[in-house]
């Protein structure tokens, strides 16, 4: 199923019933935001959404998967299974979606678990002013590939920028604090 022309046509309903998206999403108890990005072709809405979604417009559900209107009532195998393929793979990839948040999940927790356990056992202080900013330093490095990687391939990569940067600012930030602190001298003196 092509995201975009799915959203152009759902866009082209919505108008022709003179309803808003702020409308549409009540009927179907999503937001807005939500109607706006199928409407653009940046998402697709789940599968449990779909029949809603066609009465909402007041379309059959395999004009709303074909993305089309059909002047005959008649629905031929063909369509039916374009209609179910589509769906399918809607299905496949809504399913894929779940599976990477929840990896996402998983890896925030035992990445988080082992910095408490590495905090613990180096004490705070070394934690936060040495392995930390390391490890910021690593995520950055790691992040800025995997952007470029992303632009090489035609993606969106912005958000990986912005993340690279940020994790890149905590090591430059205790560099420059330990700086100031030693340019400043209120550090503690060695004997």
């Amino acid at each position: 199923m092509d995201a975009k022309r799915f959203g152009a046509f759902i866009a082209e309903v919505r108008k022709e019933q003179n309803m808003t998206q702020a409308d549409l999403a009540r009927k179907l108890q999503v937001t807005d935001k939500a109607v706006s990005k199928w409407e653009r072709g940046a998402g697709l809405p789940d599968i449990n959404s779909l029949e809603p979604l066609a009465q909402a417009l007041g379309v059959g559900i395999v004009e709303l998967m074909r993305s089309e209107r059909m002047a005959e009532p008649s629905i031929d195998s063909a369509s039916v299974d374009e209609v179910l393929t589509d769906t399918f793979e809607i299905v496949r990839h809504q399913r894929r979606q779940e599976r990477r948040t929840v990896i996402k999940i998983i890896a925030a927790a035992a990445l988080l678990v082992l910095g408490v356990f590495l905090a613990d056992a180096t004490g705070w202080m070394p934690f936060v002013f040495i392995y930390f900013p390391v490890i910021c330093l690593l995520a950055s490095v790691a992040a800025l590939i995997y952007g470029i990687w992303r632009r090489r391939n035609k993606l969106p990569c912005l958000q990986t920028f912005i993340v690279a940067g940020i994790l890149f600012f905590v090591p430059l930030a205790v560099v420059v604090f330990f700086f100031l602190v030693g340019a400043l001298g209120i550090g503690p003196v060695p004997n």
